[in-house]
């Protein structure tokens, strides 16, 4: 729609002849002011923004109207002179409700590329240590843990790519032994000496989703504790908790570690804690910071 408008904010040339939004008569706006065509709200949004197109500036918005939301694109111009206002709208109401959706996935497709190299890190290491020994023994039995390394990379390939595209269905999932998952991430983390402690629990949930959690959660211990650190992993009375040892994170950082490249300063790319944040929320969890009993870190999924 392409408007000409006076100093008045009065409508004096309106075009095409029935408007694309509304069909409304282009005749019936000729020589109406602002405030007799549109509703206060959208009278309130044109308003300063007319006035000051016509004092010779330009103007780029958004207003909604019936339902609808309208792109506005104005500029000044001289007829003779008195000065006017040239207005051209556009219908984008579809292509701001898409936007936020569009926004999310090119967030989650970027750290699609981090999450991968991330998770795939531990399994990979493994799989070259014990192809190390392999080497230097000849001793079959590393080639077990080869085997293990790289069954346990395909699983993750899978599992990330099917988490940065949708939920995983929660007729899909089963009863889950959080102490057997737990041992079974510990494995694949360098923990060396570091004792992991659990307590019985289950829950609905997918198992090679939520082992690649307390691989995140894991690191995280023992990137900040070292090998002192000791781990516990237990039920709390709406899900389960994970705690640690290790250096306590500070109050003042702990609404920042979700955060997306976020680190607390030990060799983490900042991913970790993004992806335990989405797969906690894939299983209705909200993951929440708190302090262990000894004062340190101790993440909670409710």
């Amino acid at each position: 729609m392409l408007v000409l408008l006076d100093a008045d904010r009065r409508y004096r040339i309106v075009g095409p002849e029935a408007l694309p939004f509304s069909q409304r008569k282009a005749t019936e706006m000729v020589g109406k002011h602002v405030d007799e065509l549109f509703p206060d709200e959208t009278v309130a949004v044109l308003k300063p923004n007319l006035h000051a197109t016509i004092a010779g500036g330009s103007r780029s918005f958004d207003t909604e109207y019936q339902g609808q939301i309208h792109h506005i694109e104005t500029r000044s111009v001289r007829v003779g002179d008195e000065p006017y206002g040239i207005l051209v709208t556009q219908d984008v109401t579809e292509a701001r409700q898409t936007a936020p959706g569009l926004a999310d996935q090119n967030k989650r497709l970027d750290q699609f590329t981090s999450m991968v190299s991330h998770d795939l890190q531990n399994p990979v290491s493994m799989a070259i240590g014990e192809l190390e020994q392999y080497r230097e023994t000849g001793d079959d039995s590393y080639l077990d843990g080869i085997e293990n390394a790289l069954e346990r990379v395909a699983d993750l390939i899978v599992d990330l790519t099917a988490l940065t595209r949708t939920n995983t269905p929660s007729n899909t999932r089963k009863s889950v032994s959080l102490p057997e998952v737990a041992r079974e991430a510990w494995k694949f983390i360098d923990t060396q000496s570091a004792p992991l402690e659990t307590q019985n629990c289950v829950i609905q949930g997918d198992r090679s989703q939520l082992q690649a959690l307390f691989e995140n959660l894991f690191r995280n211990a023992v990137g900040r504790g070292g090998t002192d650190v000791t781990v516990r992993v237990g039920p709390t009375g709406g899900g389960f908790y994970v705690e640690d040892t290790g250096t306590r994170i500070p109050p003042e950082k702990r609404e920042q570690v979700f955060e997306h490249g976020f680190t607390t300063g030990y060799s983490g790319n900042g991913v970790g804690l993004t992806i335990v944040g989405r797969i906690a929320a894939d299983h209705g969890f909200e993951v929440a910071l708190m302090e262990s009993r000894e004062g340190d870190a101790r993440f909670e999924l409710q």
